[in-house]
Protein backbone atom coordinates (compact mmCIF):
# COMPACT_ATOMS: atom_id res chain seq x y z
CA UNK A 1 0.00 0.00 0.00
CA UNK A 2 3.21 2.71 1.08
CA UNK A 3 4.06 1.82 -2.27
CA UNK A 4 1.69 2.39 -4.15
CA UNK A 5 1.29 5.97 -2.78
CA UNK A 6 4.66 6.81 -3.53
CA UNK A 7 4.33 5.90 -7.03
CA UNK A 8 1.07 7.75 -7.27
CA UNK A 9 2.65 10.66 -5.78
CA UNK A 10 5.67 10.27 -8.49
CA UNK A 11 3.22 10.26 -11.11
CA UNK A 12 1.49 13.12 -9.91
CA UNK A 13 4.14 15.02 -9.15
CA UNK A 14 5.82 14.79 -12.92
CA UNK A 15 2.34 15.09 -14.31
CA UNK A 16 2.53 18.58 -12.74
CA UNK A 17 6.19 19.42 -13.62
CA UNK A 18 5.51 18.83 -16.89
CA UNK A 19 2.10 20.43 -17.30
CA UNK A 20 4.33 23.48 -15.36
CA UNK A 21 7.13 23.34 -17.76
CA UNK A 22 7.48 26.91 -19.10
CA UNK A 23 8.15 27.44 -23.46
CA UNK A 24 11.70 27.88 -22.13
CA UNK A 25 11.83 24.89 -20.15
CA UNK A 26 10.67 22.61 -22.87
CA UNK A 27 12.81 24.50 -25.83
CA UNK A 28 15.90 23.50 -23.18
CA UNK A 29 15.31 19.96 -23.20
CA UNK A 30 15.12 19.65 -26.87
CA UNK A 31 18.44 21.62 -27.71
CA UNK A 32 19.94 20.37 -24.65
CA UNK A 33 19.17 16.70 -26.11
CA UNK A 34 22.13 17.39 -28.89
CA UNK A 35 24.08 20.62 -28.50
CA UNK A 36 26.71 20.75 -24.90
CA UNK A 37 25.53 23.75 -22.46
CA UNK A 38 28.06 26.39 -24.14
CA UNK A 39 26.50 25.40 -27.54
CA UNK A 40 22.98 26.13 -26.28
CA UNK A 41 23.60 28.72 -24.36
CA UNK A 42 25.37 30.78 -27.68
CA UNK A 43 22.39 29.51 -29.72
CA UNK A 44 19.72 31.19 -27.44
CA UNK A 45 21.51 34.00 -26.93
CA UNK A 46 23.00 35.14 -30.70
CA UNK A 47 20.46 33.18 -32.42
CA UNK A 48 22.52 31.16 -34.31
CA UNK A 49 25.47 28.25 -34.71
CA UNK A 50 28.14 28.42 -37.78
CA UNK A 51 31.01 26.43 -37.96
CA UNK A 52 32.94 25.77 -41.03
CA UNK A 53 35.89 23.39 -41.86
CA UNK A 54 38.08 22.94 -44.60
CA UNK A 55 40.26 19.57 -45.37
CA UNK A 56 40.03 18.56 -41.72
CA UNK A 57 39.05 14.84 -40.66
CA UNK A 58 35.79 13.86 -38.79
CA UNK A 59 34.03 16.39 -41.12
CA UNK A 60 30.66 15.41 -39.92
CA UNK A 61 27.77 17.63 -39.09
CA UNK A 62 27.76 18.28 -35.20
CA UNK A 63 24.29 20.42 -34.81
CA UNK A 64 21.73 18.22 -36.55
CA UNK A 65 18.29 18.36 -34.70
CA UNK A 66 17.43 15.17 -33.47
CA UNK A 67 14.39 14.93 -35.90
CA UNK A 68 13.85 12.78 -38.84
CA UNK A 69 14.42 15.19 -41.86
CA UNK A 70 17.28 16.63 -40.57
CA UNK A 71 19.06 13.69 -39.61
CA UNK A 72 18.31 12.25 -42.73
CA UNK A 73 19.80 15.07 -44.43
CA UNK A 74 22.41 14.95 -42.46
CA UNK A 75 23.40 10.81 -42.87
CA UNK A 76 22.98 11.55 -46.68
CA UNK A 77 26.40 12.26 -47.69
CA UNK A 78 27.77 8.82 -48.80
CA UNK A 79 31.51 10.36 -50.70
CA UNK A 80 33.94 9.63 -47.51
CA UNK A 81 35.38 12.85 -45.44
CA UNK A 82 34.16 16.00 -47.46
CA UNK A 83 37.02 18.35 -48.33
CA UNK A 84 34.70 21.47 -47.53
CA UNK A 85 31.71 21.57 -44.72
CA UNK A 86 29.93 25.08 -43.63
CA UNK A 87 26.68 24.23 -41.19
CA UNK A 88 24.51 26.40 -39.16
CA UNK A 89 21.76 26.11 -36.93
CA UNK A 90 19.56 29.06 -36.55
CA UNK A 91 17.03 29.47 -33.86
CA UNK A 92 13.58 31.87 -33.93
CA UNK A 93 10.52 32.61 -31.92
CA UNK A 94 7.48 32.35 -34.18
CA UNK A 95 4.85 35.61 -33.86
CA UNK A 96 1.85 33.16 -34.75
CA UNK A 97 1.51 31.52 -31.31
CA UNK A 98 2.50 28.15 -30.75
CA UNK A 99 0.37 25.28 -33.33
CA UNK A 100 2.46 23.47 -35.65
CA UNK A 101 2.72 24.72 -39.55
CA UNK A 102 4.85 22.13 -40.87
CA UNK A 103 2.44 22.43 -43.84
CA UNK A 104 3.06 26.07 -44.46
CA UNK A 105 7.04 25.42 -44.28
CA UNK A 106 6.63 22.75 -46.76
CA UNK A 107 5.13 25.15 -49.08
CA UNK A 108 7.92 27.37 -48.93
CA UNK A 109 10.79 25.69 -49.20
CA UNK A 110 8.88 24.20 -52.38
CA UNK A 111 8.45 27.22 -54.23
CA UNK A 112 12.14 27.39 -55.79
CA UNK A 113 11.10 29.39 -58.54
CA UNK A 114 10.96 32.30 -55.53
CA UNK A 115 14.86 32.04 -55.80
CA UNK A 116 15.03 33.47 -58.71
CA UNK A 117 16.25 37.25 -58.33
CA UNK A 118 17.36 36.88 -55.01
CA UNK A 119 20.08 39.06 -53.73
CA UNK A 120 22.77 39.11 -51.20
CA UNK A 121 25.51 41.57 -50.09
CA UNK A 122 28.58 41.27 -51.62
CA UNK A 123 31.80 42.07 -48.55
CA UNK A 124 34.17 42.07 -51.37
CA UNK A 125 32.51 44.17 -53.99
CA UNK A 126 30.28 46.17 -51.25
CA UNK A 127 27.22 45.93 -52.70
CA UNK A 128 24.09 43.94 -53.29
CA UNK A 129 24.55 41.62 -56.43
CA UNK A 130 21.71 38.36 -57.82
CA UNK A 131 22.32 35.34 -56.39
CA UNK A 132 20.28 33.46 -58.51
CA UNK A 133 19.16 34.87 -62.11
CA UNK A 134 17.32 31.57 -63.28
CA UNK A 135 15.71 29.01 -60.94
CA UNK A 136 12.94 26.53 -61.55
CA UNK A 137 12.06 23.07 -61.83
CA UNK A 138 12.35 21.39 -65.57
CA UNK A 139 10.99 17.88 -66.76
CA UNK A 140 14.09 16.21 -66.24
CA UNK A 141 17.81 16.61 -67.41
CA UNK A 142 17.48 16.26 -70.96
CA UNK A 143 14.48 18.20 -71.28
CA UNK A 144 14.60 22.22 -69.96
CA UNK A 145 11.10 22.59 -70.24
CA UNK A 146 9.86 24.66 -67.02
CA UNK A 147 7.46 22.92 -64.86
CA UNK A 148 5.50 24.97 -61.62
CA UNK A 149 6.67 24.04 -58.46
CA UNK A 150 5.26 20.88 -56.81
CA UNK A 151 3.20 22.76 -53.84
CA UNK A 152 0.34 20.26 -54.46
CA UNK A 153 2.60 17.16 -54.01
CA UNK A 154 0.60 15.25 -51.60
CA UNK A 155 4.03 12.72 -51.19
CA UNK A 156 5.69 13.45 -47.99
CA UNK A 157 9.52 12.24 -50.12
CA UNK A 158 9.59 12.96 -53.61
CA UNK A 159 12.21 14.47 -56.14
CA UNK A 160 12.58 16.61 -59.24
CA UNK A 161 15.22 18.52 -61.29
CA UNK A 162 15.94 22.13 -61.21
CA UNK A 163 17.63 24.92 -63.58
CA UNK A 164 19.86 27.32 -61.46
CA UNK A 165 21.82 29.59 -62.69
CA UNK A 166 23.93 31.53 -60.08
CA UNK A 167 27.01 34.08 -60.05
CA UNK A 168 29.10 31.78 -58.84
CA UNK A 169 29.01 28.31 -61.39
CA UNK A 170 26.73 29.75 -64.07
CA UNK A 171 23.87 27.59 -65.44
CA UNK A 172 23.17 23.72 -63.47
CA UNK A 173 21.17 21.43 -63.24
CA UNK A 174 20.37 20.01 -59.54
CA UNK A 175 18.22 17.29 -58.39
CA UNK A 176 16.34 18.47 -55.34
CA UNK A 177 14.61 16.10 -53.03
CA UNK A 178 11.82 17.22 -50.83
CA UNK A 179 10.84 15.53 -47.09
CA UNK A 180 8.47 16.27 -44.63
CA UNK A 181 6.82 14.75 -41.72
CA UNK A 182 4.95 15.59 -38.58
CA UNK A 183 7.80 18.03 -37.09
CA UNK A 184 9.99 19.24 -40.06
CA UNK A 185 10.21 20.05 -43.90
CA UNK A 186 13.45 20.56 -45.63
CA UNK A 187 15.26 20.31 -49.35
CA UNK A 188 18.23 18.83 -49.80
CA UNK A 189 19.78 19.47 -53.81
CA UNK A 190 22.82 18.17 -55.29
CA UNK A 191 24.52 18.36 -58.43
CA UNK A 192 23.61 16.64 -61.43
CA UNK A 193 26.38 17.86 -63.88
CA UNK A 194 30.31 18.96 -63.42
CA UNK A 195 30.44 22.68 -61.89
CA UNK A 196 33.01 25.14 -63.05
CA UNK A 197 34.00 28.30 -61.55
CA UNK A 198 35.19 30.40 -64.10
CA UNK A 199 37.23 27.84 -66.66
CA UNK A 200 38.08 25.91 -64.13
CA UNK A 201 36.53 22.80 -63.71
CA UNK A 202 35.75 22.54 -59.52
CA UNK A 203 33.32 20.33 -58.56
CA UNK A 204 32.07 16.70 -60.17
CA UNK A 205 28.79 15.65 -60.37
CA UNK A 206 26.81 14.58 -57.36
CA UNK A 207 29.80 15.84 -55.19
CA UNK A 208 28.07 19.16 -53.79
CA UNK A 209 24.89 19.16 -51.46
CA UNK A 210 23.46 21.39 -49.49
CA UNK A 211 20.53 20.94 -47.31
CA UNK A 212 17.78 23.24 -45.26
CA UNK A 213 15.71 21.34 -42.62
CA UNK A 214 13.03 23.36 -40.73
CA UNK A 215 12.05 21.74 -37.63
CA UNK A 216 8.88 23.35 -36.23
CA UNK A 217 9.04 23.35 -32.28
CA UNK A 218 5.16 24.85 -31.61
CA UNK A 219 6.76 28.19 -30.00
CA UNK A 220 10.01 28.17 -32.02
CA UNK A 221 11.34 27.02 -35.10
CA UNK A 222 15.44 25.34 -35.74
CA UNK A 223 16.74 26.01 -39.12
CA UNK A 224 19.63 23.71 -40.07
CA UNK A 225 21.43 24.34 -43.27
CA UNK A 226 24.24 22.36 -43.99
CA UNK A 227 26.86 22.49 -47.09
CA UNK A 228 29.42 19.54 -47.83
CA UNK A 229 31.56 19.27 -51.20
CA UNK A 230 34.50 17.97 -52.68
CA UNK A 231 35.89 20.37 -55.02
CA UNK A 232 39.38 21.02 -57.58
CA UNK A 233 39.47 24.82 -57.49
CA UNK A 234 43.04 26.39 -58.08
CA UNK A 235 44.38 27.35 -54.25
CA UNK A 236 44.14 31.17 -55.90
CA UNK A 237 40.73 30.36 -56.08
CA UNK A 238 39.79 27.93 -52.96
CA UNK A 239 38.53 31.00 -50.90
CA UNK A 240 36.01 32.67 -53.30
CA UNK A 241 34.62 29.49 -53.46
CA UNK A 242 34.47 28.56 -49.99
CA UNK A 243 33.13 32.06 -49.51
CA UNK A 244 30.42 31.33 -52.28
CA UNK A 245 29.26 28.65 -50.08
CA UNK A 246 28.86 30.76 -47.12
CA UNK A 247 26.93 33.47 -48.66
CA UNK A 248 24.83 31.16 -50.83
CA UNK A 249 23.42 28.90 -47.55
CA UNK A 250 22.95 32.69 -45.55
CA UNK A 251 21.42 34.22 -48.51
CA UNK A 252 18.66 31.10 -48.64
CA UNK A 253 18.12 31.13 -44.67
CA UNK A 254 17.19 34.62 -44.62
CA UNK A 255 14.96 33.71 -48.18
CA UNK A 256 13.21 31.46 -45.89
CA UNK A 257 12.34 33.69 -43.32
CA UNK A 258 11.01 36.42 -45.68
CA UNK A 259 8.92 34.24 -47.64
CA UNK A 260 7.66 32.41 -44.46
CA UNK A 261 6.90 35.90 -42.46
CA UNK A 262 5.13 37.07 -45.57
CA UNK A 263 2.67 34.02 -45.52
CA UNK A 264 2.61 33.59 -41.49
CA UNK A 265 2.56 36.58 -40.24
CA UNK A 266 6.24 36.35 -38.95
CA UNK A 267 9.07 34.87 -37.43
CA UNK A 268 11.65 36.48 -35.09
CA UNK A 269 15.30 36.15 -33.37
CA UNK A 270 14.98 34.44 -29.94
CA UNK A 271 15.34 36.75 -27.34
Amino acid sequence: MKRSLVLLFLLLYTAVALFTQTTEDKLYLILDSFLSQEQRIELVQKGQLIRSLYDQKDAVPRFTPPFAVPQTFGESWDKGNPLFLIEALYLRKKDSGSEKDVEGISQVLRSVSKLEGLQYYSSSRKKMRTLYEVSHIIVDPNNEKPLPDPLDNPAADFSVYVLQKDLTFGKNIYRYRFCTDADSAGFISTNINTLKYSVFKAIEPEELQTSVAVTDLGDYMLIHALTRAQFTAPSILRKRVQNSFKTRGEAVYGWFVRQYSNVSGGIHEAE
